[in-house]
C-alpha cells in the first residue's frame, strides 16, 4: 500500500486567531498580565497564552468564562460584534481576591507536586511555624522583662 505521509498544516484556525486577538486587546485594556487573566478564567497561564497566540481555541463554556473575566461579550471575542448589536456587560473593577498573589502561586505549585514533595513541604512548613511561635514567645518574654 502506498500511503501519503500525514502532514500538519502550519496555518492557524482563523476563529482561534480572532478569539486570541480580541482576548489580548481586552486584557491589555484592563491592564492585566496573562497570568492574571488566566487566574480570572481558572486556567493555566500556558493555556491562556496559547489562546492569545491562536494556537488553541477555548471550549464554549470556557469562552463564556473568558468573556466574563475580560469584561467583553462573546460576540466581540468571536468577531461578530460589528455584525449585530452586542449586549456588552459593564466593565467593573474586579472583586478583590481574598487570597494574596503569593498564596495563589503557592497553591498552583502545590498542585504540581507529587506525594513525597508535598510531605516534605508540609514538614518544612511545620518547622517554620514552630520556629516562628518560639521566636514570638521569646520576644514577648523579653518585652515583658523590659517593661
Amino acid at each position: 500500500m502506498n500511503q501519503k505521509p500525514v502532514t500538519r498544516s502550519s496555518e492557524k484556525d482563523p476563529l482561534s486567531v480572532q478569539i486570541g486577538s480580541a482576548a489580548r486587546k481586552a486584557r491589555m485594556t484592563l491592564k492585566l498580565s496573562q497570568e492574571e487573566a488566566a487566574e480570572r478564567v481558572g486556567v493555566a497561564t500556558e493555556v491562556y497564552g496559547r489562546w492569545e497566540r491562536g494556537d488553541l481555541r477555548p471550549s464554549t463554556p470556557t469562552l463564556i468564562k473568558l468573556s466574563k473575566a475580560l469584561g467583553t461579550s462573546v460576540d466581540t471575542l468571536i468577531g461578530l460584534a460589528g455584525e449585530r448589536k452586542a449586549t456588552t456587560p459593564k466593565i467593573t473593577e474586579p472583586t478583590p481576591d481574598p487570597m494574596p498573589r503569593e498564596f495563589r502561586r503557592l497553591r498552583r505549585t502545590l498542585r504540581t507536586m507529587d506525594k513525597l514533595q508535598i510531605a516534605t513541604f508540609t514538614r518544612m512548613a511545620a518547622v517554620l511555624v514552630t520556629h516562628k511561635r518560639r521566636r514570638q514567645g521569646s520576644l514577648r518574654k523579653a518585652h515583658a522583662a523590659t517593661t
